[in-house]
């Protein structure tokens, strides 16, 4: 079943800002992640239960899969630099879209 795809501003920008070739990339397996959520490739965060990252080179596409309403929320797209890159990837404040 297909889900719904939510991106959040932090990680527009962040796409925004990714080499032309990387930003295409991420743009492709973003778009097939509201197709197929857990793809081979996806690994779940320790410690972070329901996060998941998706591995692209030196990238990291860090996301959350909401099952019950089917949505897949894009939380950051970061260079991988150590532990930090999995920290601070909450969502969005409430309110904000």
């Amino acid at each position: 079943m297909r889900h719904k795809l939510k991106i959040t501003e932090t990680a527009k920008k962040e796409i925004y800002r990714l080499p032309g070739n990387i930003r295409q990339r991420v743009r492709w397996i973003v778009n097939n992640l509201a197709e197929d959520p857990r793809p081979r490739e996806s690994k779940e965060l320790r410690g972070m239960p329901g996060r998941y990252r998706i591995r692209l080179d030196q990238w990291r596409i860090i996301y959350r899969i909401e099952r019950e309403n089917l949505v897949v929320l894009i939380l950051r797209v970061r260079r991988k630099t150590g532990a930090e890159t999995y920290e601070d990837i909450e969502e969005e404040p409430k309110g904000r879209k």
